[in-house]
């Protein structure tokens, strides 16, 4: 049973839409560019889990995708399967090109097309994940439930290899072994240890306890308003700006007319910057001057708001989840 689906990272939408305003010249764009690759492979290839966890999908279990707890501590788990017999934390990696192993220094390489990157090594994540779900549970009043882990790799282009003399860790497989895996826990842990009601009562405070993350994305980057560049952006050629002309949105470059192109800015400042916004500030990021117009605007999106005239503050309501998939579209991560 999923009680919790796949969530798009609120830092994927962020990193897509700033580099939809970053001027390709600019220091930082090739990095945000490549850290902006690897969430959209990571958000891929966990839901590519799906088709081998719909397989071993029962009633008496129960599945959470992209989870992050923050209390005491602050972890996150790719997918987590609750049986009454035992819990298994998996982290997904969508890696391609060779993939080599050193757990005696604690890493992991990929090589592909000539190009070498080091990462973490997997199985220090999960072992870490287990240590403050372990600790996170005890805090709840659970406690002697064993948790496995499984580091499956889900693309059928990566070559798994381990550094001279050192072993794999047996945890780290390919998505085509999992089903395979999986049962062997289950032989492995016979005896049920929670009811049915115990183990759906957990899930659903595990559940309510998900806090995704939303960082300041410009300060990661050591970065301002003044590296963004304002504007609508056309959806069908990535011009910027759009310019306003007799109440619609008209693209200097390829003609496109819209009545609602605005919006999408509008969620690109609520990404970048904040979920409150004042005439002024939308004036900068429409790029439109006259103060009539873009109140009519954002009175129309029926946006609530606060204070009187100038001293006004909209309150920007998108749902990450839903409102954003114009930057889930390929083509549409950067101009």
């Amino acid at each position: 049973m999923i009680v919790k689906g796949h969530e798009v990272p609120i830092t994927l939408l962020q990193l897509a839409a700033l580099l939809n305003r970053l001027e390709p010249s600019h220091p930082q764009y090739q990095l945000i560019s490549d850290e902006l690759s690897i969430y959209q492979s990571g958000y891929r290839g966990e839901s590519s889990l799906d088709y081998y966890l719909n397989s071993v999908d029962a009633k008496e279990q129960f599945i959470l995708h992209s989870l992050r707890i923050a209390e005491h501590s602050t972890f996150q788990v790719d997918s987590l399967v609750l049986s009454p017999n035992f819990f298994l934390i998996i982290e997904v990696k969508n890696f391609t090109g060779l993939v080599t192993f050193d757990h005696g220094f604690g890493q992991m390489k990929r090589s592909i097309n000539g190009e070498e990157r080091v990462f973490k090594d997997p199985i220090a994540q999960v072992d870490s994940q287990v240590f403050h779900f372990q600790k996170w549970l005890m805090d709840h009043g659970y406690s002697g439930i064993p948790i496995e882990t499984l580091v499956v790799f889900v693309s059928n282009y990566v070559n798994l290899t381990r550094t001279d003399g050192i072993e794999v860790d047996e945890r780290i497989i390919h998505a085509g072994k999992f089903i395979e895996r999986f049962q062997s826990l289950k032989q492995k842990y016979p005896h049920p240890l929670l009811s049915h009601q115990q183990l759906a009562n957990l899930a659903y405070q595990i559940k309510n306890k998900n806090k995704p993350l939303h960082m300041d994305i410009l300060k990661k980057y050591n970065l301002s308003a003044r590296d963004i560049q304002p504007g609508v952006i056309c959806q069908e050629c990535r011009h910027l700006p759009m310019i306003r002309v007799h109440g619609r949105w008209q693209c200097p470059h390829c003609q496109n007319i819209s009545r609602d192109a605005h919006i999408n800015a509008l969620k690109d400042f609520q990404l970048l910057f904040k979920k409150t916004i004042a005439n002024r500030e939308a004036r900068w990021m429409l790029q439109v001057g006259d103060v009539q117009v873009i109140s009519k605007l954002l009175k129309k999106e029926g946006f609530k708001f606060s204070g009187y005239k100038k001293d006004r503050t909209y309150y920007l309501n998108f749902n990450f989840q839903k409102d954003f998939d114009y930057l889930l579209k390929k083509e549409n991560n950067s101009r």
